[in-house]
């Protein structure tokens, strides 16, 4: 697949084959842990929100509608249950827009949920485009032109980066610099070139000038490799990874836990970051007797994916919170036993998972909406983590068939 410059383009436009970042089923009935939700394919959440005219109001980058705020800023750094905690303290006066522009409220199957909250979380993989001009200086600052060439200009000690260029992506010189680095590294030292680490836009600058300055690469497109985080899962372990570093608590701890990076943490930052801890790294590798991993195909792209999806997982909810909000937050004045208006939610269908619950609270918020005004109720309204307190507070309600009987 390719992307189109800028990244509404790429966002918006057909993006057929990218990522199922966060691709994997929904969860077993009475989930203990809201670490384990699960989404849907991003792919099909971008087809959900046009489907559902979610463009009508909301922006992508810029690109639809400018009435709601653009989403992938508002998605920027948000857990799942952050977000949907969002959406639904916004809901009335979402609904309230839609009304008055004759626009009908969409309804959400549990599976276009998980589609549609996949597809936002997906959108801050990539960076802005970067500056091809910004690019071309760092190429030479941070001396990348004593050993590489591009065009008719530069070293000869590295191969030529012009052949390189259609494929130039985040992913790929990752897994470029990543497999080549401590045989970089060693040259630079016998050469006399500081080895540079790269920060900020630097990456994503350098890419745009290899792929400007390259005579074989068409300009308004690149293409990019897929990344499936089950997979990148599977390889933290297999390439020794764990060894070193964990994922929220599992895994070593002579490293930093990588799940507790920026959340908003691009694919390009994230190729930057493993570039300036490489020399590190690879030291405390000799000193363990660890080989230095190589990476092929896709596998580089698998893994960062993984290392993106874990950075964005809630942490388990707290039951005792989140008992606490349904009562403070007024739901329990129409739900469970104390409630006589809205359902018993230990024996709702809604609570199979976070995904069904979030797709039964949208579809029935403009119901929900009614009731609490005429009860005089203040719209509840969820911030940080409360969301998440709340939904496993919630989801560990529900009765098996056999107490729903008794």
């Amino acid at each position: 697949m390719y992307l189109k410059k800028g990244k509404a383009a790429l966002l918006m436009a057909g993006c057929v084959g990218l990522l199922a970042l966060l691709f994997l089923a929904a969860p077993a009935l009475r989930s203990q842990s809201l670490r384990e939700i699960k989404l849907g394919n991003p792919l099909e959440g971008r087809k959900v929100f046009e489907k559902k005219g979610c463009g009508h109001c909301h922006s992508v980058w810029g690109a639809r509608g400018t009435l709601g705020p653009n989403l992938a800023k508002v998605a920027s750094g948000k857990t799942l249950m952050q977000l949907t905690g969002l959406f639904w303290s916004h809901s009335p006066k979402m609904l309230t827009v839609m009304q008055q522009r004759g626009i009908a409220s969409p309804s959400f199957t549990p599976e276009e949920m998980s589609g549609l909250m996949a597809y936002l979380q997906y959108l801050n993989y990539f960076d802005e485009p970067g500056s091809a001009v910004e690019g071309e200086k760092t190429f030479s600052q941070k001396g990348c032109n004593k050993c590489h060439s591009l065009g008719k200009t530069g070293g000869t000690v590295g191969p030529p980066l012009n052949k390189y260029a259609s494929v130039m992506s985040p992913v790929t010189i990752a897994q470029a610099m990543w497999n080549h680095g401590l045989k970089m590294s060693s040259l630079m030292e016998s050469h006399n070139v500081a080895r540079p680490n790269i920060r900020n836009r630097e990456m994503a600058n350098l890419l745009a000038y290899i792929r400007s300055a390259a005579a074989d690469m068409k300009p308004d497109r690149m293409y990019m490799a897929p990344g499936e985080p089950a997979k990148g899962k599977a390889l933290f372990s297999a390439k020794g990874c764990i060894r070193c570093h964990s994922i929220r608590g599992s895994g070593g701890k002579v490293a930093p836990d990588l799940a507790k990076g920026p959340a908003d943490q691009s694919v390009t930052e994230i190729a930057s970051a493993m570039w300036n801890h490489g020399p590190q790294m690879w030291e405390k590798m000799r000193s363990m007797g660890i080989a230095v991993a190589q990476f092929s195909g896709n596998e580089m792209a698998d893994l960062i994916a993984y290392l993106y999806s874990s950075r964005r997982a809630d942490s388990p909810g707290d039951i005792a919170k989140g008992k606490t909000l349904f009562t403070t937050k007024g739901c329990v004045q129409c739900h469970g036993a104390a409630g006589t208006i809205g359902p018993d939610l230990s024996r709702s269908a809604a609570l199979v998972s976070p995904m069904h619950l979030g797709a039964a609270m949208w579809n029935h918020a403009s119901t929900m909406e009614k009731i609490v005004a005429e009860q005089g109720i203040a719209w509840p309204k969820f911030g940080g983590d409360e969301m998440r307190d709340l939904v496993q507070y919630v989801l560990s309600l529900r009765k098996s068939p056999a107490q729903g009987a008794q």
